[in-house]
């Protein structure tokens, strides 16, 4: 599996990941351990999305899981923001985490996009 390895969208995952797990294991969370463990499986969803529709081959596999990939950042940082909204957790300490996020929805969307997939428009 190199090539799934060097998608800078699956690093950028599996990094996320790591931060999310990171943030869940801190003294503000410990608290809160169905929002925490709501965090860790979104965020270890995303690379296994990304993982399983590029192991299983097909453009309708691909883009299927990396709607669901997409869906979880989604999640993920809406979760993100309502542990600044009630403060457990600063906002300045999420900003890294919130860039993340953010730079992840880009990527997976340009791979969506790269696979012909049409986006549902979002209304501003």
């Amino acid at each position: 599996m190199q090539q799934l390895e060097s998608l800078v969208a699956y690093q950028v995952a599996c990094r996320l990941s790591r931060m999310s797990y990171q943030l869940t294991r801190a003294g503000s969370l410990r608290d809160h351990r169905a929002l925490a463990s709501q965090i860790q499986r979104a965020a270890i969803s995303i690379p296994a999305n990304i993982a399983e529709g590029y192991a299983l081959g097909t453009k309708p596999q691909w883009v299927r899981h990396l709607r669901i990939a997409l869906g979880s950042a989604a999640e993920l940082r809406s979760h993100l923001r309502l542990l600044a909204d009630l403060r457990i957790v600063q906002r300045s300490d999420l900003t890294d985490h919130i860039k993340t996020v953010d730079r992840l929805i880009g990527l997976v969307v340009g791979l969506l996009k790269g696979a012909g997939a049409t986006l549902p428009r979002r209304e501003t």
